[in-house]
């Protein structure tokens, strides 16, 4: 397959996808990250050249060639048009869609009445569910007798996955939703609710936000709650674009804050304050709290017992100032608990702060000069360790572009609402040097690549000893087609581990209507001392859509071998709205899925997807999502 793939090379990878392959391969992320990102999108139609800047990804020349074509032709319909634009692909089309939409921007009358509310208010409810076979022992009957003796050996809810939102958003000026959520396995109806309403641009009043919601300033360092894409190894990247407080729209049940933030501000200064208290799920004992539990399951008693047993509380303030070609801001954060922190101190925690209360102060600074973009951001938490980090990033003509960025990351800093910009899970313990490079080719064809050295100056989850590691990735493509290559080294208890790695992308159109994609990957992971393993994975896909433009479906069958879970291939999968599927393949084994969505009518689009896995044993998943627009 491999070399099949190597003769025939017309790969039609859509570069979104390997992004978040990316993401969820080295960074933990996840669907609710996806939800959130895709839902607080605006309109291309509407956007400023501020807000295509800090997209990040389009260099000078496509953005004011952008805004050229939108001035003289009116506003997109569609996103094929955006690939007839100078200096634009069928990749950079897919990479807008992640971050814009084409609703056409509503001409508002001068005078608001409360009927319009009524009238002009969009609305729209989606709801999901979806299940799983076999059900396994937590799902098997007990008698009582048993279930006393072990109560925790089984869910007291259904093995139905149960989700609905609901959302208003008036003009530019009113937002309001809400989110109910249930794992399966969950006895309440809705174990997680939230809830926002949002007012915009009355006055000096930029935005409030009462309820739940989201608070990102900087590159992360200091506070940043949500979506990070700072280690997707791309020049893109490497900066992250601030978002300031916004309404939380997604299902996670701890990345937000509850409580009330605003922003004030006029054409070149903003304040930004907000405060939280939220209860968290946290293991307590009568010393304190040991640690916080992120699942967001409560399918058991054991599991319930630690459900909001901890109140936290956070309260912050940004001030920022933007001239026409650079940006500089400040940022204060204090936060705590209503318990102390009662952890078993380790060699991994060993440095970490752990005295009340917590929080830091930053100082971030944005500079673009002609085609630089320089951007920074130092940190100093209350116990006073620093972290720093500072990037680089070139636009050269025809889409090239250069990136560097460097870290220093202290082992003692502790930002438990920072973004986790580092190899770890957290911005501490890295010194790193990050380079990227993108090329473009005669005959159309792009070359990008990355390299990330990394060294861990004290010891880490899983490593006694100060370690170092790379990462390099090299990638060949030309609309669609692609050949990529990567390598990576990390030091561990175990040793020293290296995995090259080797995908290769195919489509075929057969109709109008009709396409077939094919995929190959091969895995060499070596830990020294021992023999090697091999991992392979190939897939082969049939996508159908109508002409009209309401059905799309795509059948997936998929085939790997690999050695053990250190030879893993992670591959994304189509999947229901604002969902989010890159399993981890590993084994032997075969995966298929289904996945279509038609919209009726107008007001109205459905999703079906199912996964059946056929390895050890079969395992199936169904999901199916309606959304209804009025």
């Amino acid at each position: 397959m491999l070399l099949c793939g190597t003769i025939v090379c017309a790969a039609k990878a859509q570069h979104r996808d390997i992004i978040l392959e990316d993401l969820a391969r080295d960074n933990d992320f996840r669907g609710q990250d996806l939800e959130e990102m895709l839902h607080a999108r605006i309109s291309l139609n509407a956007a400023t050249r501020d807000d295509l800047e800090l997209s990040g990804f389009l260099s000078p020349y496509q953005i004011s060639s952008l805004i050229d074509h939108r001035e003289r032709y009116g506003a997109f319909l569609t996103w094929a048009e955006i690939a007839l634009i100078p200096g634009f692909s069928g990749e950079d089309m897919e990479m807008l869609s992640l971050f814009f939409t084409l609703e056409p921007v509503a001409v508002r009358p001068g005078k608001l009445q409360w009927r319009s509310l009524v009238r002009e208010g969009k609305r729209s409810l989606i709801l999901q569910t979806h299940t799983f076979f076999p059900r396994g022992e937590p799902y098997s009957p007990i008698t009582a007798v048993e279930y006393q003796a072990r109560p925790n050996s089984r869910y007291l809810g259904i093995p139905w996955y149960r989700y609905a939102r609901y959302n208003y958003h008036y003009r530019n000026k009113l937002r309001w939703g809400i989110t109910l959520e249930s794992d399966p396995g969950e006895r309440s109806l809705a174990d997680f609710l939230s809830f926002h309403i949002v007012t915009e641009d009355i006055g000096p009043l930029k935005n409030l936000v009462l309820g739940d919601f989201r608070a990102r300033f900087g590159q992360g360092l200091l506070l940043w709650n949500g979506t990070v894409f700072g280690k997707a190894s791309s020049t893109a990247s490497l900066c992250n674009t601030e978002t300031g407080i916004k309404a939380y729209t997604s299902r996670d049940e701890n990345l937000f804050f509850r409580g009330l933030g605003a922003t004030f501000g006029n054409r070149c200064t903003e304040l930004s304050v907000f405060g939280s208290w939220k209860p968290v799920d946290a293991r307590v004992i009568p010393e304190g709290f040991t640690s916080l539990v992120l699942t967001g399951y409560h399918r058991t008693p054991l599991e319930l017992e630690k459900k909001k047993a901890l109140a936290s509380w956070v309260m912050g303030i940004n001030f920022s100032y933007s001239a026409k070609n650079w940006k500089t801001g400040i940022t204060a954060l204090g936060y705590g608990y209503d318990h102390p922190y009662a952890g078993k101190i380790t060699y991994y925690n060993a440095f970490r702060n752990r005295q009340l209360p917590f929080g830091g102060i930053s100082t971030d600074f944005s500079l673009r000069l002609r085609s630089w973009h320089i951007f920074s951001e130092v940190a100093l938490d209350l116990g006073l360790s620093p972290a720093a980090l500072v990037g680089v990033i070139y636009y050269g003509k025809n889409g090239n572009q250069a990136g560097l960025l460097l870290r220093y990351f202290t082992s003692s800093f502790t930002a438990g609402y920072g973004a986790p910009l580092g190899r770890n899970s957290s911005s501490s313990n890295e010194y790193g040097l990050q380079l990227t490079a993108d090329l473009t080719l005669p005959e159309e064809w792009k070359l990008d690549g990355s390299i990330w050295l990394f060294a861990f100056p004290s010891p880490r989850y899983l490593c006694r000893k100060p370690s170092y590691g790379w990462e390099g990735r090299l990638r060949l493509r030309r609309d669609g087609h692609m050949l990529s290559l990567r390598q990576q080294r990390s030091l561990s208890d175990k040793g020293i581990t290296d995995r090259q790695s080797l995908c290769l992308r195919s489509g075929f159109r057969i109709t109008d209507f009709l396409m077939l994609n094919l995929r190959a990957d091969g895995l060499y992971c070596l830990l020294h001392g021992i023999p090697g393993e091999w991992g392979s994975a190939a897939y082969a896909e049939l996508v159908c859509k109508n002409g009209k433009g309401n059905f799309r479906s795509s059948f997936r069958i998929a085939l790997f071998y690999t050695g053990s879970w250190e030879s893993r291939i992670y591959v994304y999968e189509p999947d229901v709205l604002y969902g989010f599927s890159v399993p981890a393949l590993y084994g032997k084994g075969i995966r298929s899925n289904i996945n279509f969505r038609y919209s009726p009518f107008r007001f109205l689009d459905i999703w079906l997807k199912i996964a059946c896995t056929v390895k050890d044993a079969f395992t199936c998943e169904s999901k199916i999502q309606a959304r209804f627009r009025f």
